[in-house]
């Protein structure tokens, strides 16, 4: 498709991003269809972000409480998962969301602590420093995609 755009505008890069679903084997997968075009003409420029285990575990990277509400949310999550769901957002797998599996679903957690409201999630990523999201984000592939940005796409933005 983007061969296709690209006779009629010229399409520089390609941003994929893609939640694993426990399933690594699918980053391994697109950066092989990435190296395979990475020498085509025109030259484009193919930026991965892989998720693990899905996009909700960097909406909790980035997840820094602004109010005592969602401090007090925060501090009942972190009692009974035992571990921060925000440090440590990867070991969030369960796909249910019915107990007892419930309270390690991801899109759970992130809905309980930004009231399943877009604007708040938004923050979590826009607001937050980016030193911050490259420590929590190690884990969560989130680092990666950051550095893939950096390496990849800022060069073309700045060459404009």
């Amino acid at each position: 498709m983007v061969r296709f755009l690209q006779k009629r505008r010229h399409i520089k890069a390609v941003i994929f991003i893609r939640d694993l679903d426990n399933q690594p084997e699918r980053k391994e997968g697109i950066e092989q269809a990435r190296l395979k075009h990475i020498n085509g003409i025109p030259k484009l420029e193919i930026v991965i972000g892989a998720a693990d285990p899905k996009r909700e575990a960097w909406v909790l990277n980035g997840f820094i409480a602004s109010n005592q509400e969602e401090e007090q949310i925060l501090e009942e999550i972190k009692n009974k998962l035992s571990f921060h769901p925000c440090i440590e957002s990867h070991r969030l797998r369960a796909t249910s969301e019915k107990e007892p599996e419930r309270m390690r679903n991801v899109k759970v957690v992130v809905e309980q602590l930004t009231g399943n409201d877009m604007e708040r999630e938004k923050q979590c990523w826009e607001d937050t420093n980016l030193k911050h999201l490259r420590e929590r984000g190690v884990d969560t592939g989130l680092t990666d995609y950051i550095q893939e940005v950096e390496e990849r796409l800022a060069t073309i933005i700045l060459s404009e």
